[in-house]
């Protein structure tokens, strides 16, 4: 009997705002998981980086051409293409938009029939994930975050390690970490410095930092800020098994001497109880490893989005 060789699917993906900084991974992503960028659009043309795996993705400078287009398209196929050949049907939607347009894009993406992956942070407001969750059940569509540090391979030992620890004893830690990512002048003229459309520094540069501390310690039960400008902010979490003392900034002269006068702008240090935890590398193929886990229908949702959203909101509106 002739066995039937079971294929991969192959999904058409969009892609909103293709000219931004981490569009190359999301691209880079759909590519390396086998599948097909259709359709793209960003408010810049400055966006060659499609041509390097996808030459014939449709490219659009406005949200509502591409909507029209797609209507157009939809209509012209009037169903299924045939067996084995490309499908011009959208399955998902990637969204790499400034932050303040996270919540309509992703609306967009699920009433129009399409899976959603949002870069983070997911949206700005915990009212808005509320939203979303809804229309998701309206739609049958889901809505997936990356949130590339729970895939870390250290982070997933560390967090392993210290669960095993809490089986033995009740172990409570003090922990900093420190983040400084350094900008230059056009920070300052971008939407990113605008805390009205980033969020501030909480969510714009911290989010992914404060779902990992969540997940290795716990949501806070309260916490302290003890410095907020628009360049850093700096407190401490009193989560249930940490103390964990924070620094985030985007100033060059918080970076360490030794690295002020070099190449090297960031810079990103956890300590534990007074042992330092190195995690600089392994976050080549963090996006690819995304795409992989929700395409395997294991990806991070609006559930897992939530508590890192909540928590920058509420920093934010201290």
């Amino acid at each position: 009997m002739t066995k039937k060789i079971e294929q991969t699917p192959r999904y058409g993906f969009g892609l909103l705002g293709a000219a931004g900084y981490v569009a190359p991974r999301h691209i880079q992503a759909i590519f390396e998981t086998g599948n097909d960028l259709l359709y793209a659009c960003d408010v810049t043309d400055s966006v060659g980086v499609l041509d390097r795996h996808f030459p014939q993705c449709k490219f659009f400078l406005s949200l509502a051409d591409l909507e029209e287009d797609m209507r157009r398209e939809k209509r012209q196929l009037s169903g299924a293409l045939e067996e084995g050949n490309l499908t011009q049907n959208l399955d998902f939607l990637s969204i790499c938009t400034p932050n303040y347009l996270h919540f309509p894009h992703i609306k967009f993406g699920l009433k129009n029939n399409m899976h959603v992956i949002c870069e983070k942070p997911l949206v700005l407001t915990e009212k808005e994930v509320h939203e979303l969750k809804i229309i998701e059940q309206e739609t049958g569509k889901r809505v997936y975050s990356i949130l590339q540090l729970r895939l870390h391979p250290q982070i997933i030992r560390l967090k392993a390690l210290l669960e095993s620890q809490r089986q033995n004893s009740s172990t409570y830690s003090k922990v900093s970490l420190n983040y400084v990512t350094s900008r230059g002048p056009w920070y300052k003229k971008s939407w990113k410095f605008d805390i009205n459309k980033s969020g501030g520094v909480a969510s714009n540069i911290g989010i992914h930092f404060f779902d990992m501390l969540i997940q290795l310690f716990g949501y806070p039960d309260s916490y302290e800020i003890l410095d907020k400008s628009d360049e850093q902010l700096k407190g401490i979490l009193h989560c249930p098994y940490a103390d964990v003392n924070f620094f985030l900034s985007i100033k060059q002269e918080d970076l360490p001497l030794n690295l002020r006068n070099t190449n090297q702008r960031s810079w990103r240090e956890l300590i534990i109880d007074g042992s330092p935890f190195d995690f600089t590398n392994g976050f080549t193929d963090l996006h690819i490893q995304s795409y992989k886990e929700i395409l395997a229908g294991r990806g991070f949702g609006l559930a897992d989005a939530l508590p890192a959203v909540r928590l920058c909101e509420s920093i934010r509106l201290s």
